[in-house]
């Protein structure tokens, strides 16, 4: 009998994830694109201000999603800042009918993410081959990032 381990662990997690006030959403970026994002509650709620908690954008690296990458700096960090963690294109469930894979479209596809999240100005980790994307996000919309 073969069980993955995040089959397992999943509901526990989502579980963590809303205790600490964080929601799970899908979020279009343009027609065929998709961006699993998981953010904070309040963002989601068109009537309530944004929090003051200063933001900031988890970037995943290679190997898992954004939830398995930073789980623990979730847990940590939520409580004094507003945590956005997305799941990189073709990572999770975010998705593409763009056949360009490049660091640009990741990096485009975030800072749309965000806007559409109503966060104009963050802070930006990313992690292992995918700080290149928080290094690029960062040259490409210097407007953007802390």
């Amino acid at each position: 009998l073969k069980i993955h381990t995040f089959v397992i662990l999943k509901p526990i997690i989502h579980g963590l994830m809303k205790a600490v006030g964080m929601t799970s959403q899908l979020v279009e970026i343009e027609p065929g694109t998709t961006m699993h994002f998981w953010d904070p509650t309040e963002s989601i709620h068109p009537n309530n201000k944004l929090s003051n908690k200063p933001p900031v954008l988890f970037v995943h690296g290679f190997v898992a999603t954004g939830i398995m990458t930073w789980l623990f700096q979730i847990l940590s960090l939520s409580s004094d800042f507003a945590v956005y963690v997305p799941d990189l294109l073709f990572f999770g469930d975010s998705v593409t009918t763009v056949p360009e894979r490049s660091t640009s479209i990741q990096v485009e596809c975030l800072a749309k993410g965000m806007m559409k999240l109503g966060v104009e100005k963050f802070y930006v980790v990313g992690l292992s081959y995918r700080g290149m994307v928080g290094f690029k996000l960062a040259q490409m919309y210097p407007h953007m990032v802390e």
